[in-house]
């Protein structure tokens, strides 16, 4: 490939790539060689290859937290990391790119472990069934940091509010101008009807 095919095609979007401090372009041989069509070799099960990944819940001003949650996963890292994997979104969010992408190259065996800054970061509710997909094809999920003892009332205030910001969430939804109009004419029709 030529240079300037190179740039193009991560500048598109088909060919993930990140910047260094310096401005340099980084490409992960994986994802060239999937670019390319050249076949990946899996990971073989004795060998420690880490996946590390990342979410904050909102979609802007969060930057920092997520590179703060990279630092702490490659700085405490005891294997060859194949990749990171970060999502803005809510962790209730079934349709996240970072964590779908993963879950995929964990099917076709790139990595052994997943880590993790904290239990929530993966997902607010369902993280035991992730758990549980991630083993069955033969990844371990980590966990770097526990949030410490929590009551029974804690646990469930953080449940209830997960769940608060998840209704809240659809509730925007009907906030939206074609929304509004749908209701208004919706109510206008039953009020002719009756």
């Amino acid at each position: 490939m030529s240079v300037v095919g190179v740039r193009k095609a991560a500048s598109e979007g088909r060919l993930p790539s990140r910047r260094m401090s310096s401005g340099h372009r980084v490409f992960d041989r994986e994802d060239l060689d999937a670019y390319l069509g050249r076949p990946r070799a899996a990971v073989s099960a004795s060998e420690r290859v880490e996946a590390l990944y990342c979410r904050v819940s909102g979609s802007t001003g969060q930057e920092s937290s997520l590179a703060n949650q990279e630092m702490m996963l490659r700085e405490s890292a005891t294997g060859a990391v194949y990749r990171v994997y970060k999502d803005r979104g809510s962790g209730l969010r079934e349709s996240r790119a970072g964590l779908n992408r993963m879950l995929d190259d964990a099917v076709t065996g790139r990595f052994t472990v997943v880590r993790v800054v904290w239990r929530d970061r993966l997902a607010r509710f369902g993280v035991g069934w992730i758990e549980r997909y991630l083993s069955a094809v033969g990844v371990k999920v980590e966990i770097l940091r526990e949030r410490g003892d929590k009551s029974l009332v804690e646990e469930l205030m953080d449940d209830f509010m997960a769940l608060l910001a998840s209704f809240s969430g659809r509730f925007y939804q009907l906030r939206s101008k074609q929304n509004q109009r749908r209701l208004l004419d919706d109510a206008a029709a039953r009020l002719e009807k009756g």
